[in-house]
């Protein structure tokens, strides 16, 4: 059973926005393009009757699109990271997946990409270990 079955995804996909990000010289020389994909699943739902019993996605695009004003960030580790820290503040959140793609790195030879997909108690384990 995967961690998503029976559960609630709510997306923000094919966020774009221009980030100081990467480790290399030229990288610090300006800001690339940064797509950010995420999901994040929800076991209680189906009885929203008012917009607070909804998942505020509009708050997670809001931090999403924060990233284009941050100074230089190295890894895109670090940005799952916060990203992933975000997400699991909400306790009604029980999973999440993350993509991050560097689109323009290879010049459309392929596109790094990191990502990571699981559950608030995985990531808590992680956090404190």
């Amino acid at each position: 059973m995967s961690f998503a079955e029976g559960r609630q995804r709510i997306a923000i996909q094919g966020l774009e926005i221009q980030a100081a990000i990467g480790l290399l010289d030229w990288e610090k020389q300006e800001k690339q393009r940064l797509r950010i994909d995420v999901a994040v699943y929800r076991d209680n739902f189906g009885q929203e009757s008012t917009l607070e019993d909804c998942y505020d996605y509009s708050a997670l695009q809001a931090f999403l699109t924060s990233f284009a004003d941050r100074e230089q960030i190295e890894l895109l580790e670090t940005i799952l990271a916060e990203i992933l820290d975000y997400c699991f503040k909400d306790q009604t959140i029980a999973a999440a997946e993350v993509w991050l793609t560097k689109p323009d790195v290879f010049q459309g030879a392929g596109a790094p990409v990191v990502s990571s997909a699981l559950t608030q108690a995985q990531w808590a384990a992680k956090r404190n270990s």
